[in-house]
Order: structure tokens, then sequence, then C-alpha cells
């Protein structure tokens, strides 16, 4: 079902009041990245009731920055972990109140994911060319050690007792997913997938898809983007570190198109992902992409709330404004529009 995207603001409450606690069941964080060089990445906090508190590290912190491209965030058990790339530094938050109990910067160049192996262990990706994997001691905050891995790791899935890590390339190509033994700390086995893989979902059988952009380059001397190898989505079987199956998006003969923003619903039935300014929704037993968009729209981040199947589309807007939470509900019909931070990349489910 195809939507086009002309919305009314819902009646939205703001707050600049501190929360209680920013962990109640129902309630969502939103991950906004700021302007490259502006230092105003933030944290927006919605509740059960939609009510939108903006900037709530600041608030939490006497008007403490968080800083410049605030990338990811993570929820460990009480702990949140930050990832600010632009400020080379990774931020760990008490996730109830949101004051800041570290800050780490021992080898954090680049750092853009962090996902968590149990309460005294997290890793974090690191590295726009050639890539690690910082391994966080969350007890004394402090780098125990480092993996090697591929150029460009973007995110992590842990499965298994394996943390999947997707090489992407950073700012050239790469086609591989390092596989760590979560006990050991070791990569153990690399397997090849599409290029340029980024994000992770988990269907409802237990597989892990990933998101392969391809290989897009720019050439001198208009520098107009050319596509040189296809999009994909493809399967992994996480038991046996083998791909099984592949969905091709974007064709190599498409020229430049762009796919991003893999997300899945709460059960895994169905896998979303945007392509060329319009959401697909993927049955998880389909071989092919839909003919027929779910929702029209550009967006700049997505995911899929776990227990309603409402889908969050987040949009960036100019880039310099504050952005847009639009959520639809299962039958892409638009629920209503939230005011957050400028560039939300993503949003973290509290449930």
């Amino acid at each position: 079902m195809a939507l086009s995207v002309s919305v009314l603001f819902s009646c939205q409450k703001e707050s600049t009041d501190k929360v209680d606690s920013y962990t109640a069941s129902g309630s969502a964080l939103v991950v906004n990245e700021g302007g490259f060089t502006k230092n105003n990445g933030s944290i927006s906090y919605i509740s059960r009731d939609n009510q939108v508190t903006n900037n709530i590290f600041e608030i939490s912190n006497n008007g403490q920055i968080i800083g410049d491209v605030l990338q990811s965030f993570t929820r460990v058990g009480n702990l949140g972990i930050i990832c600010v790339n632009n400020s080379q530094k990774v931020t760990v938050v008490d996730v109830r109140t949101f004051k800041q109990v570290a800050e780490i910067t021992n080898g954090t160049d680049y750092p853009r994911y962090a996902v968590g192996i149990n309460n005294d262990k997290a890793y974090i990706t690191n590295g726009s060319g050639s890539g690690k994997v910082l391994v966080l001691n969350l007890n004394t905050f402090n780098i125990d050690k480092t993996i090697a891995v591929g150029n460009g790791p973007e995110e992590m899935f842990v499965s298994n007792g394996k943390a999947f890590v997707a090489n992407s390339g950073g700012f050239g190509t790469a086609n591989t997913i390092s596989v760590i033994n979560t006990s050991t700390d070791a990569v153990t086995t690399t397997i090849t997938v599409g290029d340029n893989p980024t994000e992770f979902v988990k269907d409802a059988q237990g597989y892990i898809w990933v998101l392969c952009k391809g290989n897009v380059t720019y050439a001198p001397p208009t520098y107009a983007p050319e596509r040189q190898s296809a999009a994909k989505l493809v399967r992994i079987n996480p038991s046996m570190n083998t791909v099984d199956k592949e969905i091709e998006i974007i064709p190599t003969s498409a020229d430049f198109s762009s796919a991003d923003n893999l997300a899945a619903s709460g059960d895994g039935s169905k896998l979303y992902v945007c392509v060329d300014g319009s959401v697909y929704q993927i049955p998880y037993a389909s071989t092919t992409l839909p003919t027929t968009a779910f929702i029209s729209g550009y967006f700049y981040g997505l995911e899929v709330h776990p227990y309603t199947g409402d889908i969050w589309a987040l949009d960036a807007g100019n880039f310099n404004e504050s952005g847009k939470v639009i959520r639809y509900n299962a039958t892409a019909t638009v629920i209503d529009t939230l005011r957050v931070g400028i560039i939300p990349n993503t949003v973290y489910f509290n449930f």
C-alpha cells in the first residue's frame, strides 16, 4: 500500500522538565546526530503519552553538550553507551537519570556502534578505514583490548555466543562480516556478503539479515554517483556462519540508487527497507523486493515498535532545524508527527 507523506502535525506536548526516569516501559529515546561540526547532537525522550523532552543529556548534566555527530545509543543494563564519532569519544550515562558516569577517549578516533555482551562487557566498532572492535569493561570503563576486523565496521548483532560485525568499507568498500567469539574476544571466521554491509535484523526463524548497500563511486570531474555493484539483503544462518539467501533490491544496472534503514517487526515476520524515497515491506519468506512501496517518502532512519508494529520514520528535514518522527500504523496510515532534535537517525524502545 503506497501512501504519500503529507502530514499535519499532531497536538504535541513538549517539555524541558526533568523526567523522573528515562526507562519507563513503553517510552522511547531518539538519537539526533546534529550537524557535522555543529556540536549539537542530542537525545530526545518520548513518553508513553507522547510527551517529548528534547536535550535530555544537557538537562541532566547542567547544560553540558553531548558532542559533535551523535552516531548511536545502546543500553546495557542500567548503563547507556553513546558513540559521538566526530568528537572522537564514547560517553556512558546512567539510563535512569541520564547523568554521565564516564567518558572514554582511548582509541575512540571514529566510534560508531556499541552492543552489550553481558553486564560486564560491551563491544564498540571503531574506524573509518582499518577497523577494530573495542572491548569496553563496564565496571572500570577502560578499553581492555581491541579486536582487528575489516575496514569501516558498522553495526553488530549478537547471537549464539557470537558477535557479527558488518565491515562496510568506511570511505571505501568492503564485503565481509567478522564473527567474534564473545567468550574469547577472538575473530573465528569471516563471511563474504554483498558490498558495503551496514545493518542487521533478525527474522521469525532466527536468521540474521544484513543490508548490503552496494558499491557506489564518485568519479571526477563531476563526481556524480555511479553504481558499481548491486544492493542486497543477505540472510545469514548464525549457527552455521553461512549465507543461505539473497534478495537483490537495487541492480547494478540501476546506476545510482540508494538503499538504507533496515528494520524488522517485533515478531520478525516482516522486514522493512528504504529504497530511493520509498519504504518496502518484505515478508521474511520472500525472495524478491515487492513492486509496490508500503510508504512513500525519504527517511533518514526507520524503526518498528516491537509490540505495536507501528513504523517510526525519521525525517531530517533540511538537516539544520529540528527533525520529525512520523509514526505509521501497520496499515501505513499516519498516526502522528513529533518534533525532536536535529537529524534524527534511530530510535531505542524501552520495554
